[in-house]
């Protein structure tokens, strides 16, 4: 659900000012009926929302299962491909006016005959951030803690951080917004 910076309410934090988060809320008064959207009470519950969760339509016993690797933000879309040698890309844009276009490459590959050998693939990998320059082309920069401004001098503490911060780390690493 891209929208779920609506549901609560006394977002002043930087973080939550980032992701949307008002202090007035925008109106479900979600706050009124379960305080856990009132975010002066349960400050983290914000950072539950904005994954991917997968599920497998193949199997309806399976347990959906939370892609953290793929980044916090407003998912919009999830678009599959492989690359040349078989690792798996996905590729999906934050929804919200001024952000960003995101990629995951898998770190192992698909195995067309080992559907079980598949089911971990977006879990190892590098989320990457587009940047696009003057000129029209554009480079994808890694939003890896430790690489570049993902540092703790930035503030960014370890790799959970920046997946749980993944518009900041976006932003430190210098990423273009998109005008939707």
């Amino acid at each position: 659900e891209e929208n779920f910076a609506f549901y609560f309410v006394n977002g002043t934090a930087p973080e939550h000012k980032r992701y949307g988060v008002t202090p007035k809320g925008r109106g479900y008064r979600w706050n009124e009926f379960d305080p856990r959207f009132d975010l002066a009470q349960h400050g983290n519950e914000v950072n539950r929302f904005g994954w991917v969760v997968e599920i497998d339509p193949y199997d309806p016993q399976a347990t959906p299962v939370k892609r953290t690797a793929l980044g916090r933000f407003a998912h919009e879309g999830a678009q599959l491909s492989l690359t040349a040698d078989g690792r798996v890309v996905l590729c999906s844009a934050d929804d919200a006016r001024f952000e960003y276009i995101y990629k995951f490459v898998s770190r192992d590959r698909y195995d067309a005959r080992n559907r079980a050998a598949n089911r971990d693939l977006l879990d190892h990998g590098i989320l990457f951030v587009a940047h696009f320059k003057d000129d029209g082309s554009g480079e994808w920069r890694e939003l890896t803690y430790g690489k570049g401004a993902l540092t703790p001098a930035r503030g960014f503490r370890d790799q959970a951080d920046v997946l749980i911060r993944t518009r900041s780390a976006a932003d430190a690493v210098g990423a273009t917004p998109m005008d939707r």
